[in-house]
């Protein structure tokens, strides 16, 4: 069965916001594996689309893995109708999420007077929230981190020259070494994990099946590097 895959972005007059979230899925949606079955930009970014709204359907929650482009801090990241803050009711993989990706500035920033444990409430069933300790940027040849990203997460592990060489690294790796190619060493990737026994995720695979979702008992760790 294909695990599915969406885009979200918001351009706010750069084009490479949009490049960077539809790169991540038209790249894997190019696979037999995957289905790019979301693309949501501008206005069609909406606020119900990641907080429980009463009469919507939450569409974050239809795919696996999604990455999304748009401005945030630490607090919060910015839709076409607002935002999406910490302590929203937001539960990502009620239904099915696994992966949040987002270039959204200092939206897991961790620091003693601010621990990224804040976006720990978000987490129902998702396993990992990708994204950066502090500012990332976009429009200046980081259009291609997306392609990147689902490049060392799947496909060079699928690609038609796999017999030649390919690549299988954990969705961690695969998310630092897509920033580390486009961005410079003054940002900072990093990411929140969930676990629970029997549901390990430190070197979680996006290509694999999908393992049993972090649930009871859960633990959660953080990471981050220099890109």
């Amino acid at each position: 069965m294909s695990k599915y895959v969406g885009s979200w972005w918001i351009k706010d007059g750069i084009d490479g916001r949009r490049l960077e979230a539809e790169g991540f899925a038209s790249t894997l949606g190019g696979l037999a594996e995957f289905d790019w079955t979301h693309n949501h930009g501008d206005s069609g970014v909406k606020e119900s689309d990641f907080v429980t709204t009463a009469g919507t359907t939450q569409r974050s929650d239809s795919v696996d893995a999604m990455q999304m482009s748009s401005h945030g801090n630490t607090q919060e990241f910015l839709v076409w109708d607002g935002r999406v803050n910490a302590s929203e009711a937001i539960d990502f993989g009620k239904n099915d999420l696994e992966f949040f990706a987002t270039h959204a500035c200092d939206l897991l920033e961790h620091s003693a007077s601010n621990s990224v444990g804040r976006w720990i409430p978000a987490f129902q069933r998702l396993h990992y929230m990708l994204g950066f300790h502090n500012h990332s940027y976009s429009g200046g040849g980081q259009s291609s981190r997306g392609t990147w990203f689902a490049m060392y997460a799947a496909w060079l592990y699928y690609w038609g020259g796999s017999w030649l060489f390919r690549v299988d690294i954990p969705v961690r790796e695969a998310w630092a070494e897509a920033n580390e190619i486009v961005e410079g060493s003054n940002v900072t990737w990093a990411y929140l994990r969930a676990e629970a026994p029997g549901a390990p995720t430190y070197n979680e695979r996006l290509r694999a099946d999908e393992t049993t979702d972090p649930v009871s008992n859960r633990s959660f760790w953080t990471a981050r590097g220099t890109c």
